[in-house]
């Protein structure tokens, strides 16, 4: 659990054995994936664990080449025993779809991967899945290949980023 290094604050939070319900936005090759869940496992009986991922899956663009199809991802999660759900789609549209049915998360991260753009309008669905328990983890966007250490998010900052988000009005 020492390795990658820019995991280790999501780690070190994790050993304090609270983490039964994760929310993961940008699984990419899947091995952050498995670790969160062989390091919730550690405290808790996997079948007590609930992950669900969200990707773009197959909606990658061609050109990037870094991600797992939903069923490679699903058959490489499944292993460790735990409730899996995967969403496909990007930030905004998956988590629209799915942040009724997300309650009271004990951890969320979010690949730095994702737009800007798209983070800015999800913020949106996030009070309703957190609490001032969740602790949420929001890597840095960097270059491809190079490492990004995330940054702790408070469930305040989020609530204020939630009502700033803009929408379009009909004409």
């Amino acid at each position: 659990m020492s390795k990658p290094a820019e995991d280790r604050p999501i780690y070190q939070e994790m050993l304090k054995g609270q983490v039964t319900r994760i929310l993961e936005l940008g699984i990419g090759l899947g091995d952050r994936s498995v670790r969160l869940l062989e390091a919730a496992a550690h405290f808790h009986d996997a079948r007590e664990i609930h992950y669900t991922g969200v990707d773009l899956f197959e909606g990658r663009e061609r050109s990037c080449d870094v991600g797992l199809s939903i069923k490679q991802a699903y058959r490489k999660l499944a292993r460790t025993g735990t409730h899996i759900r995967l969403v496909p789609g990007d930030a905004f549209s998956a988590v629209a779809r799915i942040a009724n049915s997300l309650r009271e998360l004990d951890l969320v991260v979010i690949s730095g991967d994702q737009p800007a753009e798209v983070l800015d309008r999800t913020w949106f669905y996030f009070p309703r899945m957190i609490d001032d328990q969740t602790q949420i983890f929001l890597q840095k966007p960097g270059h491809p290949g190079e490492p990004s250490p995330y940054d702790r998010v408070r469930a305040d900052e989020i609530a204020v980023w939630a009502g700033h988000t803009h929408r379009a009005r009909a004409a």
